[in-house]
């Protein structure tokens, strides 16, 4: 979701602003705004800019999110395959991946000492 501040009022808080303590200062003290929209009321122009401003800067996030890697833990498993695990940063490890199951794991200790 996007903000655009729509009005003097609105960024600023209003002209009452200044000499209450129960009015807030402006919309961005309660949430993040992307796009200031000055005026009283604002000029259709100026609406159309801000729009404008906002479909640039949703075109650039889309695209850092394209150009940037996959984030994610790289591994090899035992049989030398390699797997991207994109898990959230919590400290478990994904260790199921990295080894096959108990039955083809096992190696006999007759391939060693022969």
């Amino acid at each position: 979701k996007y903000v655009i501040a729509m009005g003097a009022c609105t960024i600023t808080g209003g002209m009452f602003s200044t000499d209450s303590y129960s009015t807030v200062r402006g919309v961005d003290k309660l949430i993040p705004v992307d796009v200031y929209l000055p005026g009283c009321p604002p000029k259709p122009e100026a609406v159309i800019d801000a729009i404008t401003k906002l479909r640039k800067k949703i075109a650039r996030e889309i695209y850092k999110d394209r150009i940037r890697p996959q984030q994610g833990n790289r591994c090899f498993t035992t049989n030398h395959k390699f797997f991207v695990v994109r898990s959230p940063h919590i400290g478990n490890y994904d260790q199921e991946l990295l080894y096959p199951p108990s039955s083809t794991s096992e190696i006999s200790t007759e391939t060693f000492f022969k």
